[in-house]
């Protein structure tokens, strides 16, 4: 028998994601591989047909499994069951989530514990005056002609709406986190997980959950029973993700302060939005603050200010390819690279900054008027100086508001011209991963689903037919 890499190194996503290596996934902060694990279990039960994720070599469908480690959790590409053992990269049989939880129970799905959970979770539900209907473990027979669901706790509130309370003692199953949360958006009943205590370690399906509820973890504990007592309502106590893998101040929170209406997340706030939002725009603020000293040190020559050293250097870290770049932009071009790229970065935000506006708004050149970005890409693109950045231009007008612009004949010309008179640029160029960390919304894939995904893309990020 031949010998196996039982690691698959690349799998292929649906665009805007793209491929997306072993190394480049093991890079990923916590949250971006959890949200990822999270699509490619929604599309599997949505779908097992069409997988999110492929093998490259053997296309077939792949998850993320998370390997726990000593210092945490490491995520791993993995193939579905049904795929093909003739796979290089094959990683062995995986056990089905039936047989898992089977295991996990050992014949015994419900603790005593858990009962005693459920049974108080509803006489809390009962307290409240609004409560119209609520039941432990019975099944809800779906509106749709579908597979039902035995909520562990359900309850019907005037005013609020439908709750699915699911409570969770042991490790929950990614397959069966996803699928109930497809359910009961389809029902129109609002999910939410409630654990009882968390461990730490936590186990990687509590991460799944988190995932799901934007990086909110519910408790009921002695505490919150009381609380809710005291109320006469159910609370639970909330835990949200700080930013730096650990959790702010719990705080007492009811059903009536949770935030309901995004589809099949329930949160009180959204912890990963929110920092995600603001890592895109970290570098590009700081080039914006560098570029404003930079016009009042320099006003005829702003782009080569030294001012800009400060932002060039954070950059350099995000991608480390620049230095090397610089020295060969010096040696071709006999100019300074930190200044192309600070233009580059002009150009590309006047598009952003027009697209967002719906009115020209200009960072470099000084064409006025409805038609003033598309003078300064077709001027831009005719110097010797931009060429080579016409593919990128392309590319990232194509994901803006602005994207009608490349049916414009003149423009079209141009970036031919572009094509034909000199080498592009690709995604591997270290001035396209510049752009790439500056624009994340546009040139990095995975970014740009993950907030698709979410509904936070930027306006000047949506192309034209997405408005």
């Amino acid at each position: 028998m031949r010998d196996r890499q039982r690691t698959i190194q690349i799998a292929d996503f649906e665009l805007p994601r793209g491929s997306v290596s072993i190394e480049q996934l093991m890079a990923m902060p916590r949250t971006g591989w959890d949200h990822l694990r999270r699509e490619i279990n929604l599309r599997r039960q949505q779908d097992r047909s069409q997988p999110l994720a492929k093998c490259r070599l053997c296309e077939g469908g792949v998850y993320i499994r998370s390997q726990a480690t000593q210092t945490g959790h490491v995520p791993m590409y993995a193939h579905f069951p049904e795929a093909s053992k003739d796979c290089p990269w094959y990683d062995g049989g995986n056990l089905r989530p039936d047989d898992a939880r089977a295991a996990q129970y050992q014949g015994h799905q419900e603790s005593a514990l858990h009962r005693r959970l459920c049974m108080r979770l509803e006489e809390l539900a009962k307290l409240d005056s609004r409560c119209l209907e609520s039941s432990v473990n019975t099944y809800l027979r779906p509106a749709i002609h579908a597979r039902g669901r035995w909520p562990d706790v359900y309850a019907v509130f005037d005013g609020l709406g439908r709750f699915a309370l699911e409570v969770q003692l042991s490790k929950p199953f990614a397959p069966e986190i996803a699928a109930r949360h497809l359910h009961y958006e389809a029902e129109g009943v609002k999910l939410v997980w409630i654990f009882h205590a968390l461990e730490d370690p936590m186990p990687q399906g509590f991460h799944d959950v988190v995932t799901m509820q934007r990086g909110n973890a519910f408790i009921f504990d002695e505490e919150a029973e009381f609380a809710s007592i005291e109320r006469g309502t159910i609370v639970l106590k909330c835990l949200l993700e700080d930013g730096q893998g650990g959790w702010l101040l719990p705080r007492l929170v009811a059903l009536d302060d949770l935030q309901t209406g995004s589809g099949r997340s329930v949160f009180l706030e959204d912890r990963r939005s929110d920092l995600l939002e603001a890592w895109c725009k970290k570098e590009r603020d700081h080039w914006w603050k560098a570029l404003r000293e930079a016009r009042q040190l320099k006003p005829d020559w702003p782009f080569y200010s030294d001012a800009l050293a400060s932002a060039w250097e954070a950059l350099a870290l995000d991608v480390p390819g620049l230095p090397a770049w610089e020295a060969e932009f010096w040696a071709v071009r006999s100019d300074r690279a930190r200044a192309h790229t600070a233009m580059l970065f002009a150009i590309l935000s006047s598009v952003a900054h027009s697209a967002e506006k719906g009115a020209p708004v200009l960072h470099i050149t000084k064409f006025k008027g409805e038609n003033a970005v598309l003078q300064m890409l077709n001027s831009k693109l005719m110097s010797a100086d931009f060429r080579h950045c016409g593919r990128l231009i392309e590319v990232f007008l194509s994901q803006t508001a602005l994207s009608p612009l490349l049916v414009v004949e003149s423009l079209t010309r141009k970036l031919a011209e572009a094509a034909d008179g000199d080498v592009q640029i690709g995604v591997e160029h270290p001035l396209w991963q510049a752009m790439a960390r500056l624009f994340p919304e546009v040139f990095n894939g995975v970014v740009r689903a993950e907030l698709q995904d979410l509904g936070r893309l930027p306006r000047w990020a949506l192309p034209a037919g997405m408005l």
